[in-house]
């Protein structure tokens, strides 16, 4: 998944009203950057299941954000005393080498279609439920019916995997969990370092510095790695793909339509994800759900869509319009 910053509540509430053009310029700018994460789970499918590894898929995309987001670190420092150590280290974590290496591993067992609803599927609930447990927070009214669904859309996901072992399904499930956590880990310390002024694209580019930082030297010296086997047009791909366009250019285009839309508004676009790769998986990596696929996504869809606040801001958007006609 891409670097999404923080989670509907971490941001603004939405404008009020709206007008029409400005709604479908936020809308394209949050479908351009759900576009890139539902590459990015199809692309590294592609990649671990054909020439490339886990491990050099991190490698590719921590060596090219981390040296194209350095200045910035260069210029605002790592951001360790402004946020303090503990929650410095559950950002670098969270969304950093463990959260790569741990949802790419993922692809390499399970379908794109099931690492679509289990990551960012789940995410909203990990991160709802971390954020009651340490910021002491309250989820009331439709949002618990969304974070409600999303387990229950999970069980009719992958329950069938659960039964057959043969498929090796169930360790990819396992993992795709494990990295939403990391992720829901990840938000709820950047909601916590948003108040101190550390920023998206601050957090981005400390990731990804000290992850290549850290991971480059025990990759190369310790790990296996199939870079040098791989066709060039491979690796030239998954390099631009993993460290531009996921590191950089998704969060820039999610932050302009959480700017122009509002925060529920904005994060509402991450519902589409796992229906997106769920269909997008199956010309371009001939991957055919099930049946009960269907009603799964379905259900995680819903649960995200409501769990992200946005049914309530389409409904203040539309009472308030009606008012002014």
């Amino acid at each position: 998944m891409s670097s999404l910053p923080t989670s509907p509540a971490d941001l603004a509430p939405s404008p009020p009203v709206l007008p029409r053009a400005k709604y479908l310029r936020g809308a394209a700018w949050g479908l351009f950057a759900i576009s890139i994460w539902v590459g990015w789970i199809l692309l590294t499918r592609y990649g671990v299941t054909t020439s490339l590894s886990p491990y050099d898929i991190t490698a590719l995309r921590f060596t090219c954000a981390g040296l194209l987001l350095l200045p910035i670190v260069i210029r605002d420092g790592l951001g360790i005393r402004q946020i303090g150590f503990k929650t410095w280290a559950v950002i670098c974590v969270g969304a950093g080498v463990p959260y790569v290496m741990i949802a790419s591993t993922g692809l390499k067992f399970a379908p794109a279609a099931q690492a679509g609803a289990l990551v960012p599927g789940t995410m909203p609930l990990w991160a709802a439920l971390l954020a009651m447990f340490f910021l002491k927070e309250k989820i009331s009214g439709v949002r618990k019916i969304g974070l409600a669904l999303i387990p229950v859309g999970i069980i009719i996901f992958v329950g069938a995997g659960l039964t057959h072992f043969e498929t090796g399904y169930w360790r990819g499930h396992l993992l795709f969990i494990a990295a939403a956590i990391c992720w829901a880990s990840f938000t709820v310390a950047m909601r916590k370092a948003s108040a101190t002024g550390f920023n998206a694209l601050h957090a981005a580019a400390v990731v990804s510095v000290v992850s290549a930082i850290i991971y480059l030297p025990v990759y190369v010296w310790w790990l296996p790695h199939r870079i040098a086997d791989a066709p060039l047009n491979a690796v030239l791909t998954q390099t631009i793909y993993q460290g531009i366009f996921v590191s950089i250019i998704s969060l820039f285009a999610y932050a302009r339509a959480v700017s122009i839309l509002g925060a529920s508004l904005g994060a509402s676009f991450a519902s589409l994800v796992p229906v997106l790769a769920m269909l997008a998986a199956i010309p371009l990596l001939g991957e055919i759900p099930r049946p009960t696929d269907y009603l799964g996504i379905a259900a995680v869809t819903i649960g995200v869509f409501l769990s992200s606040g946005a049914y309530q801001a389409f409904g203040l958007m539309k009472s308030q319009r009606s008012a002014i006609k």
